[in-house]
């Protein structure tokens, strides 16, 4: 396929780009390698060009086709010009094939890599693809790598593969090659003078969307607050550049009020959410960086002014309010649009969402007013875009019924895109891959789209599970329990991982609310059953028990009470000998001096007496203790190492 080509000529692009350091060598080694390719000995830039597109599908500028003519190959002594032709003149590239040989390869990696894809495909789908779904397959996953629209069929089988593969040798290097070399490859397309690089000359005013407004403290987790991070450090060394030569800053940051009423409304429904009005839907990652950690609506306004402060910290400040419809040429609202809009969603089977395109073609009024009306001087000298994630502001800002004309730039833009656009513009290069912004890595790319889908579907689920809770078709606890579940699915961007493929794309294909009643009530079943034969099971052996543990108990009742009746017949025969101590002293004492002996045996009698009577309800305690003690040790010679007793 086509696709194919470009591919394999974007990822050597950046192989060489590595190596040399220069966008020009880099160029003028691809148009070695055409010249020798198709034995084009003479030509004009005319013929380089068209040599580019068929030998490596590549499409640049003619000036800059030109300027590596003349400034690089020309020079060095490989070309000469004379009347408007060049002329190879120098042998040895002639002989040279070494970039064709190194295309090849890449070539066959890539091969290879989709052959991967096939073979995973079927083993998920558990069926052989045949030619037709080979092809579209390969259309996909060609559009994945170029940053083009994939099918939604086959979006989450391909970041999935990705993610799956990500461990194995060279495989997300490869990936990452094609991505990189991507970059340089439009950059080039899209700057007419490749010496311009280095420095970014125009001013721009970036206006962000809610989501990146989250992102920029962190809101909707690490992955994404790192891609704005990169983004805002781009920016930072734009205008730290400008405000070295003296100048002021280059690029602003800055939020529609629409934005603002839009975050102030995430943060009114959290404090719902914490008084207990509504609930949280598991889908709003930023919602739940709200709620957590506050349990009062007074912590939430608190969480509150602290966004704000942050946001203008980091010098992203609200607009400053003007009549956006004080020139009615510049106004890209009305039903003209809508209803165009309309009809496309319903060609397409898509659910057209009248709110949200209504609120973004607001945002795409202010925006062309502030362009005057021009959006075709090019992305750099455009002035004013919306920074968005949202599906329907990029459907909106790249459909003909909104743009003014059709090659005009669009009112809105993705981070990726302008994070690519300042990287390529700045000459970072790609050699520190330690330091590469997030969203170059492919892996990135996956688990974004994973999450994103996953998201999607948890909203949906949460909304059907709602509808169904509202028509009693659903108990409470039901709603709760699926609602714990849906929690749990919707995962953050660093959480995909290969570990949670599997359940993830059950999740995604399945009947989630259906199936998950099923399982429920199965379980449910499953739990009474098994309590009521456990029941029984303990009933029996508790008889069973009682049974067999009668003699032990009847042996520890025969030893206490043997002991109970020892110790009273002791005492007794203590009071009777001191009884009859006393009656045959008092009988018989004539003498005192002479009863000496016999008065000293009857006070040790007496106090004989006496200990056992103060300490009579220890001694018994002791003895039932005794009994106690006795029966564990009889139980435990019947039955191991147990506490039974009772």
């Amino acid at each position: 396929m086509k696709e194919n080509k470009i591919l394999a000529s974007v990822a050597l692009f950046s192989e060489l780009y590595d190596n040399k350091k220069d966008i020009y060598d880099v160029i003028g080694e691809f148009i070695k390698a055409a010249i020798v390719s198709e034995a084009k000995w003479t030509f004009n830039a005319s013929d380089v060009s068209q040599l580019l597109e068929k030998t490596f599908d590549f499409k640049l500028p003619d000036g800059v086709i030109k300027s590596v003519l003349k400034n690089r190959l020309k020079r060095d002594g490989v070309l000469s010009f004379e009347n408007g032709i060049y002329t190879v003149t120098s042998e040895e590239i002639k002989k040279e094939d070494k970039l064709t040989i190194e295309f090849t390869q890449a070539q066959t990696n890539y091969s290879n890599t989709f052959e991967d894809l096939v073979s995973y495909m079927e083993s998920k789908q558990e069926k052989k693809l045949n030619e037709n779904e080979r092809a579209e397959l390969n259309s996909n996953f060609n559009a994945y790598l170029l940053d083009d629209n994939v099918s939604d069929k086959y979006l989450q089988y391909i970041s999935f593969f990705i993610i799956e593969k990500q461990s194995e040798p060279h495989f997300t290097e490869r990936l990452n090659a094609i991505k990189e070399g991507l970059i340089l490859y439009t950059g080039i397309r899209y700057t007419a003078d490749l010496n311009d690089l280095g420095t970014w000359n125009s001013e721009m005013t970036i206006f962000l969307d809610t989501e990146h407004l989250f992102n920029a403290v962190g809101y909707n987790g690490i992955l994404y607050s790192e891609i704005f991070d990169d983004f805002f450090k781009l920016v930072h060394d734009i205008n730290q550049s400008s405000k070295n030569k003296g100048g002021k800053k280059k690029i602003e940051l800055k939020y529609f009020d629409e934005t603002k009423s839009e975050v102030d409304g995430f943060f009114y429904v959290g404090e719902k959410i914490v008084e207990g009005q509504t609930n949280l839907n598991p889908a709003k990652t930023a919602m739940q960086s709200i709620v957590n950690g506050c349990k009062t609506p007074s912590e939430i306004l608190a969480k509150k002014s602290k966004f704000f402060q942050e946001l203008k910290y980091k010098g992203i400040n609200q607009e400053e309010r003007v009549d956006y419809y004080k020139n009615h040429v510049y106004i890209v609202e009305g039903e003209k649009v809508l209803e165009s809009l309309r009809k496309q969603s319903a060609e397409r089977n898509k659910y057209f969402d009248e709110e949200e395109c209504i609120h973004y073609l607001k945002l795409y009024t202010k925006i062309n007013a502030l362009r005057k009306g021009v959006s075709s001087n090019g992305f750099e000298r455009t002035g004013f875009i919306l920074l968005s994630g949202n599906y329907v502001a990029h459907f909106l800002a790249h459909n003909n019924a909104v743009k003014i004309n059709e090659r005009d730039i669009p009112f809105a833009t993705g981070i990726d895109f302008i994070t690519d656009k300042f990287w390529f513009k700045l000459k970072k290069g790609f050699s520190d891959k330690a330091n590469l912004p997030k969203s170059f890595d492919i892996i990135t790319k996956a688990q974004i789209v994973l999450s994103t889908q996953l998201k999607h579907t948890v909203s949906k689920e949460y909304t059907r599970l709602t509808e169904k809770f509202k028509r009693g078709e659903i108990t409470k606890e039901q709603a709760i329990s699926l609602n714990y579940d849906l929690r749990e699915r919707a995962i953050k961007p660093e959480d995909i991982t290969p570990a949670i493929i599997d359940e993830s794309l059950a999740f995604l294909n399945d009947d989630n609310i259906e199936k998950h009643l099923q399982e429920k009530s199965v379980l449910l079943r499953k739990v009474e059953e098994g309590e009521l034969a456990k029941e029984e099971l303990r009933k029996r052996d508790a008889a069973e028990w009682v049974k067999k543990k009668r003699p032990a108990k009847a042996l520890a009742w025969f030893e206490f009470y043997s002991f109970l009746i020892l110790f009273h017949v002791l005492l007794l025969g203590l009071v009777s000998a001191t009884g009859y101590s006393i009656y045959k002293l008092s009988i018989s004492v004539t003498n005192l001096t002479d009863s000496v002996a016999d008065i000293i045996g009857l006070c040790c009698l007496i106090i004989s007496d006496l200990f056992p009577l103060l300490k009579y309800k220890k001694i018994v305690t002791w003895i039932f203790k005794r009994r106690k003690s006795s029966y564990r040790k009889y139980l435990q010679k019947l039955k191991g190492n147990i506490s039974l007793w009772t």
